[in-house]
């Protein structure tokens, strides 16, 4: 495969090719080296692409986690914590261990409700989503799960993996596509999200 095209955000790029030009190395590695033909294994049962041969999701998904955890790339440990449903209560929980935040919910009287995020992928202080899913994950791992990471000073950099709409016409419906997400980053102005993103669109 092949990067289509590529956005640096708040000068994620850059900041990456100063601190870790080899990490981009085995990121441009990573996506070359998998064989797109050998994922359009999925048999479409949508009406207008009966019986047609498409990438699967699931079987890219498989390709990249061999080639960035051959590369030293691994899925870092889960980010447990509590929620619940007092605005003011969670607001006091913010930066706490997940013990603090179980404590402090209890102590108030209400339920803690379990939950967690985790990235694809991570080295280092800089974190991967690889993203063939529905359109919608590329929202939440942009807004909620790089900018939660940078916020509480765990990552440098957020980098988002997509395909090009060229490839993503290929697929069933639903996944994400680098056009769009481009837009959806740059219509929010240019500090926001508040964090460095790099965001890449693949092709075969």
């Amino acid at each position: 495969m092949k990067i289509g095209a590529q956005y640096s955000h708040l000068n994620g790029l850059e900041w990456l090719m100063v601190h870790h030009p080899d990490y981009w190395d085995e990121i441009q590695d990573s996506i070359a080296t998998v064989d797109a033909a050998a994922t359009k294994t999925k048999v479409s049962n949508e009406k207008t692409m009966r019986g047609k041969l498409l990438y699967s999701p699931g079987a890219l998904n498989a390709a990249f986690k061999q080639q960035l955890s051959l590369r030293g790339w691994g899925s870092p440990s889960r980010r447990s914590y509590f929620v619940t449903d007092d605005a003011d209560l969670m607001a006091l929980t913010m930066g706490k261990s997940p013990d603090e935040q179980k404590a402090i919910i209890l102590d108030a009287g209400k339920e803690p409700i379990p939950t967690s995020n985790e990235a694809d992928f991570a080295k280092g202080r800089v974190s991967v989503e690889v993203q063939f899913g529905k359109y919608s994950f590329v929202q939440f791992d942009l807004f909620v799960k790089h900018a939660a990471d940078y916020m509480q000073n765990r990552i440098d950099l957020g980098i988002e993996i997509v395909p090009m709409k060229s490839m993503e016409k290929e697929m069933s419906s639903g996944p994400p596509f680098y056009e769009k997400h481009l837009h959806e980053i740059l219509r929010q102005g240019r500090i926001f999200p508040p964090v460095p993103l790099l965001l890449i669109g693949i092709e075969p």
